[in-house]
């Protein structure tokens, strides 16, 4: 809670180093995975961008003290960066669940599964499953990962979807064509905390 706290004060603590950027910054705490684990996204136009922000905030003293509260409440942490293939506009608000479907994409499949994704994520939507479905590539890291994040009412309801989904013919066809792109997926489920 301490940290989330943190997370939360340094946009507001320093506003011209994200504003002037357009970044749009949110804050997920898991609901499955490693336990105690928090995922920062930040967007931003570009990696030139994100970096000149970055350069900005560490030369702010109000970040040096922040970062004093922050090595605190932190064991690690590791940076990742997506290219959004699909926005979403962000999630509806604090305590929102996110599914991220993460795929490992044959490599000369990529945009086949990137299209194939989105066709799944409207699928969600038309079914009521989820919302405001999220579409990314890998920037950094294992290439030919691609993510589907899709935000869902609750797990309950994307529990039975799960169940039922399979005998779907319009979803047999959907996960058959997958099958040509990826070589592996799972999922994890997050809560939006702000």
């Amino acid at each position: 809670d301490q940290a989330v706290d943190l997370f939360l004060r340094l946009p507001k603590e320093v506003p011209e180093v994200f504003q002037p950027a357009g970044a749009r910054i949110e804050l997920l705490s898991d609901i499955s995975g490693p336990m105690y684990t928090l995922h920062e996204a930040m967007h931003f136009e570009s990696l030139e961008t994100w970096d000149g922000s970055l350069q900005a905030l560490f030369a702010r003293p109000e970040f040096q003290e922040w970062f004093k509260d922050w090595k605190q409440f932190v064991e690690d942490g590791s940076r990742e960066f997506y290219r959004v293939e699909q926005d979403n506009g962000g999630w509806s608000g604090k305590g929102a669940v996110v599914v991220r479907s993460c795929f490992r994409a044959l490599a000369w499949r990529v945009h086949d599964a990137v299209d194939l994704l989105k066709d799944h994520g409207a699928k969600l939507v038309d079914c009521g499953v989820g919302h405001r479905p999220r579409v990314l590539t890998d920037a950094s890291g294992r290439m030919f990962n691609i993510v589907l994040e899709v935000e869902t009412p609750d797990l309950h309801t994307w529990e039975q979807h799960r169940r039922t989904m399979f005998r779907d013919p319009s979803f047999q066809a959907w996960f058959q064509r997958l099958l040509t792109c990826m070589s592996h997926g799972s999922h994890e489920f997050h809560s939006f905390l702000g």
